[in-house]
């Protein structure tokens, strides 16, 4: 029940990252950008981590032993991501606050035992 959890979690932070590209690509045709390349840079990133994230919650769902440590890697991203959004110059404590608890749900339901029985890799 925890595992099928957790790929919900992921599969929605995949969702979301794609839905972010797509925001992104429809405000680089709307408005003029101060550097194309660096906008498109950053479009192709985020379209690669959605697909990652995505990729991982398939996993997920198959019960696979490698998306443990690609989905903790995710949510200490996105950790950080969530912690920039609360300092800096363009600070977003509301765009911060739903990423921090989104990713520490993530940590917590990875590091449960049920989901760490299931995705242990006997060797």
């Amino acid at each position: 029940m925890l595992l099928v959890l957790l790929g919900v979690v992921l599969l929605i932070e995949a969702i979301g990252l794609l839905g972010t590209g797509a925001w992104l690509v429809a405000e680089l045709t709307l408005a003029t950008a101060d550097s194309v390349a660096t906008a498109v840079a950053l479009i192709v990133l985020v379209f690669a981590a959605g697909l990652w994230v995505l990729v991982v919650a398939i996993g997920t769902f198959r019960m696979r032993s490698w998306t443990r440590g690609a989905a903790l890697t995710w949510q200490a991203l996105q950790i950080v991501i969530a912690i920039c959004c609360f300092q800096g110059l363009f600070a977003e404590p509301a765009d911060g606050w739903p990423l921090l608890v989104v990713a520490l749900l993530g940590v917590a339901l990875l590091l449960s035992p049920p989901v760490v029985a299931v995705t242990r890799r006997d060797v």
